[in-house]
Parts: structure tokens; sequence; C-alpha cells
């Protein structure tokens, strides 16, 4: 997500990175809960499931990225009226970056939960913060700085599939050719890895996977938890296509606890197009990934449910 590699950040700056005004600020404290950090405190470490947004009162937080290749690379430094999150803390998923006080840090931070419940009843506002939680989400995704690293010879089929399935998830992640790459080559050693148990994948948790199966990685990644085996759901969907996010959309905004399940990823065939042509509101077309990435931002967003 750094500004030489992120076009998007170059574009909406200001969408991405908004400074929210004391008003703003008044009306979030509801919402959380206030906090201090000392110089140095880690907030929210990469792997890790971030205690939810936090809105920065005083003091100074430096992000970084995670990409678990040598030093973290700085992606911006935020002040007070700044927010710290993204996608992930809609659906208490593991952080994608690194989060430190630059010194002492006072803040409110709002659980995932409590944030749903501001899209809600802070609608402007919400939306403000909706944006901006998307918009570094994809800055994250055009750097390829953060996230899983796949390390495998350039074209491997293992290498294409564990990719595949990263992307069709919405993950940034990184792939480097084990046969060129000097860091996939350091990594190797540093780890003592045999070239027939390539590739490799590194999670941001810094677990190393041999050629993981797309349901270890899915586990690695935060993608795929537990199910509670006390919660009782109203609604259970098998099949994450077009029908069965479209359903699970309409079933959370009707309070309805909903629980979606697919043996792979969501999307389905239609994830896996380039060009939807015939999809209403989308009068010149949209990427079949583009269209179903839209379904679980919109599910959190209305509801507890999950997939």
């Amino acid at each position: 997500m750094a500004p030489s590699v992120s076009p998007t950040i170059a574009a909406r700056r200001d969408q991405m990175f908004p400074v929210l005004a004391d008003a703003d600020i008044e009306r979030m404290r509801r919402f959380g809960v206030r906090r201090a950090y000392a110089a140095g405190d880690h907030i929210v470490t990469a792997g890790t499931v971030s205690p939810g947004v936090i809105l920065i009162l005083s003091g100074k937080v430096d992000i970084t990225q995670a990409g678990g290749i040598g030093r973290p690379e700085p992606i911006i430094t935020y002040g007070p009226g700044n927010f710290v999150g993204e996608l992930a803390q809609l659906s208490n998923r593991p952080s994608l970056v690194n989060a430190e006080a630059n010194g002492p840090v006072e803040a409110i931070v709002i659980p995932s939960q409590r944030l749903r419940d501001l899209m809600v009843q802070e609608a402007n506002l919400g939306e403000r913060v909706m944006r901006a939680l998307i918009l570094r989400r994809v800055g994250l995704l055009e750097s390829g700085a953060s996230g899983p690293v796949v390390i495998g010879p350039r074209g491997n089929g293992d290498v294409l599939r564990l990719e595949s399935f990263l992307r069709r998830s919405g993950l940034p992640h990184r792939a480097l050719d084990s046969d060129t790459d000097p860091c996939a080559k350091t990594l190797i050693e540093r780890f003592h890895v045999d070239p027939h148990h390539l590739p490799i994948v590194l999670c941001p948790n810094g677990k190393l996977m041999h050629n993981p199966g797309e349901t270890e990685l899915a586990r690695c990644t935060g993608l795929l938890r537990p199910i509670d085996a006390e919660k009782v759901y109203d609604v259970a969907i098998v099949g994450a296509g077009p029908a069965g996010l479209a359903a699970a959309v309409y079933a959370a905004s009707e309070g309805l606890s909903t629980i979606v399940l697919d043996c792979r990823a969501f999307g389905g065939q239609a994830g896996a197009s380039a060009r939807i042509e015939n999809y209403l509101g989308f009068p010149t077309g949209i990427t079949g990934m583009a269209l179903m990435a839209r379904a679980p931002i919109t599910r959190r967003r209305n509801s507890a449910s999950r997939w």
C-alpha cells in the first residue's frame, strides 16, 4: 500500500485517510471505549485480530506493511482525527498491517459489532468510514506488500492455485519466484526449505506452510474460523454464488442470523468471469470478482452473520 505502487492513494488519498471534525468525533464516542497507549506500544499486530477501529484523539500512530520479508515498510502516520482500520475490522479477522504508537496516544476503540452499529445509526458518517475501509483494502491489494507470501517457481501449478484462491478471496498477498527473486532465495535458505517442498507460504503471523491446501491456507490467514457449535443460525445458505450471496445480504438486512457455506471461495462461477454486462445497476459492465466482493462487504455492514 505504499504510495509509490498504489495509484489509489495518489487519486483518493483524502477519502482513504480522512481527518474527522470534532463534531464527528463526538458522534463516534458513544460507540467505543477510551484507551491510552504508551510510546512504542503495538496497538495492532499483523496476523492477529485487531481490537477494532481506533479513532485517535491525540498523539500519532505509525502504520507499516507486514509482508513477512525484511523490515516493515511505512504506509502512513495517523494523527488526531484519523482512525486506524480497514475491512478486516468489520468481521474480526486478523489485521494485515501493524500499528505502533509514536509517542503517547489517546484513542477511542470501536469494536467490530459497535462499528456495524455506527454504520446503521450514523449513516452519513458511517458511509465515510466504510469508504475509507474499502479504499484501504484496495490500496493493500494494489501494493501486494501485505498479507501472506507465496514462494515457488513462476508458473508452477500449486503456486497458481494458491494465488487464485487468495485473489478470489480478496486477500492481499505477494508471490515471489524462487528461481530469480533474491528475497525468495533468502527465505528458502533461512527456513532450510528443500526445493522439492516448494511452494511455501509465509503467513502474516509468521507461520510457515509447505504447499498448503486451500482450507489450511484459509485457516492460517483468518478467512476460515471454527464454527461455534452452541450458536443457532436462523438461515444457513450452502453455496456462495450470486444467488447465495444475494440471499445472505437480504436475510442479514432483515435481522436474521445467517451463515453462508462454500467449499472454496465466494462468487462461484460468476466470481471468475472477466466481464458481466447484464447485471442490474452496472450498465457499463463489471468484473465478476468486483461484483461478488460487494456482497460480503454489504453483509458485514448490516449484521453479525458470517461465512
